[in-house]
């Protein structure tokens, strides 16, 4: 899925779980991506040879299929996780970003480019879903956000409509 859209679905997802740090969470929902395919742009602004548009799997450099492992696999989400709390003896909710974020990518990459790898290194297996750039899935992936969007927002106003009842 796109980097924008990754951010607006672990942001509502923040919000009906009634996760503080949603802005935190966010971030972490594209943070897969950024450090994959992100460093690579980044790379590739800096040397003048970015193009936009989807590149050939050729001129991929190996490191981000290694970066992209790394990132996009719920196995090493959970190890992190787990870390994280034996560390801290506390959940840090906002990480799970990271987690909705492959979750989202498993159905919508296709085994044609960078399916996702979420038992990496447990396994190989990954799934052959729907190219999340297809026309007709990102009109559907934007009207799905703007439908919850619009029901965030509802639901916002009617908690201060209550709090605000409440105070006289």
């Amino acid at each position: 899925m796109d980097v924008l859209a990754h951010y607006l679905w672990a942001y509502a997802i923040a919000a009906f779980a009634k996760i503080k740090q949603r802005k935190t969470m966010a971030l972490f929902g594209v943070l897969p991506d950024f450090f994959s395919f992100g460093i690579l742009m980044v790379a590739a602004v800096a040397t003048g040879s970015f193009h936009p548009g989807k590149p050939e799997l050729s001129s991929i450099p190996p490191y981000v299929s290694h970066l992209y492992d790394w990132t996009h696999s719920l196995a090493v989400f959970f190890a992190v996780f787990a870390l994280v709390f034996l560390a801290t003896k506390r959940w840090y909710l906002p990480l799970l970003g990271w987690a909705v974020h492959v979750l989202i990518d498993i159905p919508t990459h296709t085994s044609a480019f960078f399916p996702t790898p979420f038992l990496w290194p447990l396994s190989d297996y990954s799934f052959s879903g729907i190219a999340w750039s297809e026309p007709w899935f990102m009109l559907l992936n934007y009207s799905s956000l703007a439908f919850v969007y619009w029901h965030l927002a509802r639901e916002h106003k009617k908690e201060k409509a209550n709090a605000n009842k409440h105070k006289k």
